[in-house]
């Protein structure tokens, strides 16, 4: 059986020619889809940007606040925000206080606790933000201060969220 060199070497670059291109053709399709990104567009809400959750203000009478709680059986939480002092006793559970500091403030708290328990402190700036959310053991008659800082963002962006009225804006 005799072979025919030229059709050979033609089989043979006819399949190499096949799969270089295929080779070529699946890089070009994955350097097309890999090789550029998108930008991405931010979503609209009325035509303006979307706002993060830190761009929200949540006001009560037109005033920036935020909220304290206390959780314990029987404490004592005297706390100062604005150079204003306030006392609160608590017996059984918790108390939940509304609080308005201005911006850049400090919140003192002070805890007295009457029996050995676990107490809770949770403190949320005007954005909503946790501030604090620490859990503790005390002691019977231990005392404990901590200061936290209430600063919350107020800029011409941030959406207000007035809780006593129906519609919110945003800022001026």
């Amino acid at each position: 059986m005799k072979l025919n060199i030229t059709t050979l070497q033609y089989e043979y670059f006819d399949i190499m020619i096949r799969h270089k291109l295929s080779f070529l053709f699946y890089f070009f399709i994955f350097l097309a889809f890999s090789g550029c990104q998108r930008k991405q567009k931010p979503a609209l809400i009325n035509g303006k940007e979307r706002l993060s959750v830190r761009d929200y203000l949540y006001l009560r009478n037109g005033k920036p606040f935020g909220i304290l709680r206390i959780e314990c059986n029987d404490c004592q939480m005297i706390y100062t925000v604005n150079h204003k002092k306030f006392t609160v006793d608590i017996r059984e559970g918790n108390e939940d206080r509304f609080i308005y500091p201005k911006n850049n403030s400090s919140l003192n708290t002070l805890i007295k606790s009457n029996d050995n328990q676990v107490i809770r402190v949770l403190a949320i700036n005007a954005n909503g933000k946790v501030v604090s959310n620490v859990l503790d053991t005390f002691i019977r008659d231990q005392q404990k201060s901590v200061t936290y800082n209430m600063k919350y963002v107020h800029n011409k962006n941030t959406f207000l969220v007035d809780i006593l009225k129906k519609k919110h804006r945003v800022a001026d």
